[in-house]
């Protein structure tokens, strides 16, 4: 019970008024003089205890009434157990926001986040101003410790109302937790005692709550769920944007120059059958695609885009995938952004005693978009230009040629030396200059009239050369695992001792022959032997160019890969909540300032101590480009390109059971709202008003100022009055 004017209390000491009136007025004992004494002092008796009983009666009343009027004056009001919420009374209250881009689905012209504001404010409105109030964005997640107790309701209002949809979606059970723990550790005097609320405000979508929460609710706190979301939303979204895969699966974000890349968007309708056309847009050059797609049936859609056709230059590209003419109520999933970037592929040498015999090998490196020269063994030619140099069935390689060749080596640069047939001179692969490069020494011809494939099951697969392997064999369905290739006829190579030598791949055979052995120069530079041709003869000495399979191509890409350092594959794609995009300066790279932009805006970004930029604090998804500037000089560099946008989960709209969410916050924790429901009704006995006891007091003042003035008229009348009519 509290009191509006307590002070007037004070009034109570008026009670004893009417004991001052009671000995200063009373009447005294009217003697009767009768004959009979006996019957005067029993009559006396009688008419004493009669008046002492009407004193008491009336002087009880007329303390009543004075203490029931200061009771009236200091308005009390009565609290029920049950009521936890008021007007008069403060409360502690958490109130946690979902902010995740599924918020932003609109009803008529209104969002669930700008929805969920309105309720908050109309749950805030009845209370005192001197309540504490926390507020939890639960895209906050990561550091919730820059949220503090408020002390006034109206900071609160002003925090609620900016609040806006940010990107960086997290559930809303990480924000529950630390109301729950902020709870546990509160130390402020002012809130020992008082009602403590968690109010929740989310759409219950099932990228919102975190199916394996565990949190547990203390006893002392009421949890109320606000669900702001819709039953039955309509919309249509693209889901991701999925890039070519390498060999071990990773997306791949650069390609080569002429190659083709197939983008696919993965699309998903939710809540009815939607025809649109979807549209790629790369700088000025856009694709359309036309599609219908039914609801709950997520669609692929490709785009093919040709780097050479569309003349993309070395560098970074950026895309922009969306819906023609598609307004609906969930705008941010309507796009997605994605960048790539094209490179030049390393350049490398084909060597060889007879360029028709070997063009097929020099043919199968250009379709891997390999830029090759293809020349004369008897060549003069300078090494350095090259990443990888090909040394393709040459019988008798002289001495200066194998030294030039360990000198690229030791430089860093990948040889691979595919052996000839017959015409090979051991001599010349077993010489000392040889013997310096290669990884094996050559011995006899072996020859399997019925052919030996490679043993891959015995052998390392962890091995970088063989690591596609593994990919290839998860797949399944490779045609040339299904029909593995043959060799009929292959040298005997026996690793060189103390060098960094070994066997790569063995042939099933009764012996396990090496088939490939690599040689690790000190300078990282990696040499390659294959020992069996790959050239164009007759009698065939393998069967890995035949057109049933493309082995012929895939151990070429192998032996390229391995040896030619390609660029590397730089992550320029991101969403939010996972990794923020990353950019580190290099010591040539310093500018006075640096902008980061968009097509519609930009701002100013700096480095840190690291000379590294992290774009955490990015707003809103989009394609993105950093560029250092130098007014003076009026130069401007672009070092990094990069495209992030929301999860894909945040389109899924499906709902959590309620069942799901009262299992962890209690029974009843679930208020369904719309915008015809008053908050006080969905909340039920959560909040209510406290019971005003002034009217009843006023009652029953005028009651008892009755009853005393009727009881003293009566007791005070002279019998040879008459009563009052």
């Amino acid at each position: 019970m509290t009191f509006a004017f307590p002070i007037l209390l004070g009034g109570l000491l008026l009670a004893g008024v009417p004991f001052l009136l009671h000995f200063l007025i009373r009447r005294k004992p009217t003697l009767l003089l009768f004959p009979a004494y006996r019957f005067l002092v029993q009559k006396q008796r009688a008419n004493t205890r009669n008046l002492r009983l009407k004193h008491l009666v009336l002087l009880l009343l007329r303390v009543a009434l004075i203490a029931l009027v200061c009771l009236a004056l200091a308005r009390p009001r009565l609290y029920h157990e049950a009521l936890g919420l008021s007007r008069e009374r403060p409360v502690a209250m958490v109130l946690i926001f979902d902010t995740s881009p599924s918020m932003d689905y609109k009803v008529g012209e209104m969002t669930r986040l700008e929805f969920a504001r309105n309720r908050a404010l109309d749950l805030l409105d009845p209370l005192p101003e001197d309540c504490r109030v926390l507020i939890l964005d639960s895209a906050d997640a990561g550091d919730f410790t820059r949220s503090d107790w408020q002390t006034s309701v109206d900071k609160a209002r002003q925090l609620i109302r900016g609040l806006t949809v940010r990107p960086q979606s997290a559930p809303v059970t990480k924000a529950i937790n630390e109301a729950f723990r902020r709870f546990h550790s509160i130390n402020d005097p002012a809130s020992e005692g008082l009602p403590r609320f968690v109010c929740v405000f989310s759409d219950r979508t099932k990228g919102s709550w975190e199916a394996l929460a565990t949190a547990k609710r203390p006893d002392d706190v009421q949890v109320l769920y606000f669900d702001v979301g819709i039953d039955e939303p309509v919309d249509l979204a693209i889901t991701h944007i999925e890039l070519p895969r390498d060999y071990d699966g990773k997306s791949r974000q650069a390609f080569a120059h002429g190659e083709k890349i197939a983008l696919r968007a993965v699309v998903q309708a939710t809540g009815q059958k939607i025809a649109s056309t979807m549209t790629c847009q790369i700088g000025s050059k856009t694709l359309r695609q036309a599609f219908d797609i039914e609801a709950g049936k997520p669609r692929s859609l490709q785009f093919t885009i040709d780097s050479a056709a569309w003349d993309l230059q070395a560098g970074f590209h950026q895309a922009t995938i969306g819906f023609e003419n598609v307004t609906d109520a969930l705008a941010f999933n309507n796009q997605r952004f994605v960048t790539f970037q094209i490179v030049q592929k390393p350049r490398v040498l084909v060597l060889a005693d007879d360029l028709k015999r070997t063009e097929k090998f020099a043919r199968a490196l250009r379709a891997l978009l390999y830029r090759v020269d293809h020349k004369l063994v008897s060549a003069k030619l300078d090494y350095s230009g090259y990443e990888a140099i090909f040394l393709v069935g040459v019988g008798t390689p002289e001495e200066k040629l194998w030294q030039a060749l360990g000198n690229a080596a030791n430089a860093g640069r990948g040889l691979c030396v595919v052996v000839p047939g017959d015409e090979l001179a051991r001599d010349a692969y077993n010489g000392a200059a040889a013997q310096k490069v290669l990884p094996a020494r050559i011995g006899e011809k072996i020859s399997a009239a019925r052919g030996s494939p490679w043993q891959l099951e015995e052998n390392d697969l962890q091995h970088p050369f063989l690591r596609p392997f593994l990919r290839w064999l998860d797949h399944g369905g490779i045609d040339f695992l299904l029909a593995p290739r043959l060799a009929y006829h292959y040298w005997e190579a026996t690793p060189i001792r103390d060098t960094n030598s070994q066997v790569v791949v063995s042939y099933d055979d009764a012996r396990s022959h090496a088939a490939v052995l690599e040689r690790r120069h000190p300078k990282a530079g990696s040499v390659l032997l294959l020992t069996t041709p790959l050239d164009t003869r007759t009698p065939e000495w393998n069967n890995y160019g035949a057109k049933l399979t493309s082995f012929y191509l895939a151990l070429t890409m192998l032996c390229a890969r391995h040896l030619a350092v390609e660029p590397g594959q730089q992550a320029v794609n991101f969403n939010f909540g996972v990794r923020p995009p990353a950019f580190t300066r290099r010591a040539f790279q310093v500018y006075p300032k640096y902008i980061l932009s968009t097509p519609e805006a930009s701002e100013e970004v700096h480095f840190d101590d690291q000379s590294r930029w992290v774009g955490d604090r990015l707003a809103k998804a989009g394609n993105y480009a950093l560029a250092g500037t130098n007014a003076e000089l009026a130069r401007t560099e672009e070092l990094f390109r990069f495209s992030i946008n929301e999860p894909g989960s945040e389109s899924d709209l499906s709902r959590v059971p309620i069942s799901e969410i009262e299992a962890l916050l209690g029974a009843g924790s679930v208020a369904p709202q719309d915008r015809h429901t008053a908050l006080l009704d969905t909340i039920g006995t959560h909040f209510s008003e406290p019971i005003e006891l002034l009217p009843w007091l006023l009652i029953a003042v005028l009651f008892f100022l009755a009853v005393e003035g009727l009881l003293a008229n009566r007791f005070y009348r002279h019998k040879d009055e008459p009563l009052a009519a």
